[in-house]
């Protein structure tokens, strides 16, 4: 692959703006899974080029007196990382991207509120979301959250889109068959969305799910959600039901110390 289009594809693999996440908890969730592909893309992609590059300079080593090619003299390597190339993109719209939550805020903020008595392991984080495994007597089971400021921000795609706000009301949310769904409005305006059923990432009904979708009257939205299997899009169950129940996952979505 000639080194141009190398680069062409880092700054692709690289490409972050997204708009916020205005569908339902399969779209929220799936952007924190592309984003962990494109980081591995990127970093992949980046080794590449560096090595292109000194090939390159490997290959084009002749003697200017006319003589026969000679070898390049071994690379000098610092004592720090290769410079990565530089990277060029489009400012995002203030208007389709709110800012995103440190990584390190979302982990601290789920450990700090996750109930006593459970097993934390395989924490991870990026910005605006966090997950971990959590394992007690029944088995392990994935944890995740994201946190949207600004979701009244969010602007729906093309004409005749449909409205983010839609995924507040059960009657319009797009979850799967067999989901039971609960509305609530809290006493500061908050709306709190609980589901549980079967989660719509396996295609089946073995892998159960539980989730809080919260709205906050400052415009900020929290997507918490639980499985009862560390892969949730498998077909392998590694608990009977997931960690926490839809109590603690409210207690948990409503805390005011999210980060935003």
């Amino acid at each position: 692959m000639p080194l141009d289009e190398l680069r062409t594809t880092l700054n692709q693999a690289a490409e972050l703006d997204e708009p916020p996440v205005g569908g339902g908890p399969a779209a929220v969730f799936a952007r924190a899974d592309r984003t962990r592909s494109r980081q591995r893309i990127a970093t992949a992609v980046s080794g590449i080029v560096v090595l292109g590059v000194v090939i390159g300079v490997a290959a084009t080593a002749v003697d200017r007196s006319g003589g026969a090619p000679t070898a390049a003299p071994a690379p000098v390597v610092s004592a720090g990382p290769p410079s990565a190339p530089t990277l060029t993109s489009a400012a995002p719209s203030p208007r389709t991207r709110p800012s995103d939550v440190p990584a390190d805020a979302m982990l601290n903020t789920l450990l700090r509120l996750l109930p006593a008595g459970v097993t934390v392991s395989e924490p991870d984080s990026q910005p605006g979301f966090a997950e971990v495994i959590l394992s007690d007597r029944a088995g392990r089971g994935k944890v995740q959250v994201n946190v949207q400021p600004g979701f009244n921000r969010v602007i729906p795609s093309g004409h005749g889109g449909d409205d983010p706000m839609d995924t507040f009301t059960c009657a319009r949310r797009r979850d799967p068959a067999g989901t039971h769904c609960t509305r609530s409005v809290l006493p500061d305006g908050t709306i709190v969305v609980l589901t549980e059923g079967p989660s719509e990432d396996a295609g089946h009904d073995r892998i159960q799910r539980r989730m809080a979708d919260v709205y906050r009257p400052d415009g900020v939205r929290v997507v918490l959600g639980t499985w009862n299997a560390v892969h949730e899009k498998t077909n392998t169950a590694t608990r009977a039901e997931p960690p926490l129940t839809v109590q603690q996952l409210q207690a948990i979505a409503t805390d005011p110390t999210w980060p935003v």
